[in-house]
């Protein structure tokens, strides 16, 4: 399969610098990086973590001096590089790294020209603003908070039950179609041991402990009842 091509935008203002690894890390599992843009106004001491970061990974960064001190200085020109590149290079793939939800009509013209866009930010952003994105990766760590959700484990348990007693047996495609029908914002990889390729399939594995009979056709994969 070829390598698809990403380009990836952070907002240094809006995350902070102790998220790179963690950023750049994900972001390689989803292609080949060419455009690494980072913006902020780096007279500004709030951006001081980032500057070592730039020159080890490699990222272009772009100077945006704050006219507003209420207001960030890197939106609009973050937007108009991103739609620049739209234009300029065949990138598959655009990945924009911010919680501000100002970031929106960005994502919604970039998915009208039927791009993958992907989001990051912490799990303080706006609900709303996640949805937008064709996928979105939470920041400092997974989601723990969801496997004590009560709600969260009875709706995986309530969608497979009835999967399983429609068809006798509940798809992993159809479990997770119907867990994003309910929560936009889900995502396997935002769980801790439920990175690559399989994540899905570790994350299963992880909620339903052995509540289920794993099997599979192949590379189909399904749960039955135990």
């Amino acid at each position: 399969m070829q390598n698809k091509s990403v380009a990836i935008f952070i907002d240094a203002e809006n995350i902070a610098a102790k998220f790179a690894k963690d950023i750049f890390n994900f972001a390689s599992h989803h292609g080949e990086i060419i455009v690494k843009r980072i913006y902020a106004d780096w007279t500004s001491s709030i951006v001081k973590g980032w500057r070592e970061k730039i020159a080890q990974h490699s990222i272009t960064a772009i100077q945006n001096f704050k006219l507003n001190n209420n207001k960030n200085s890197s939106d609009m020109h973050l937007m108009a590089d991103a739609m620049s590149i739209f234009y300029e290079k065949d990138i598959d793939i655009f990945i924009i790294v911010s919680s501000d939800s100002d970031y929106t009509p960005l994502v919604q013209k970039l998915r009208e020209n039927k791009k993958q866009v992907v989001g990051m930010g912490e799990n303080k952003t706006n609900k709303f603003y996640v949805n937008v994105f064709s996928d979105f990766h939470y920041l400092g760590g997974s989601k723990e908070e969801n496997e004590k959700d009560d709600e969260f484990t009875q709706e995986l348990f309530k969608i497979i039950n009835e999967l399983i007693e429609k068809k006798n047996r509940a798809l992993y495609s159809q479990i997770q179609q119907k867990l994003k029908e309910k929560y936009p914002d889900f995502n396997a990889k935002n769980y801790d041991d439920c990175k690559g390729r399989s994540a899905f399939k570790k994350f299963i594995n992880k909620f339903t402990r052995g509540k289920y009979q794993e099997k599979h056709d192949g590379y189909t994969f399904y749960l039955i009842k135990s």
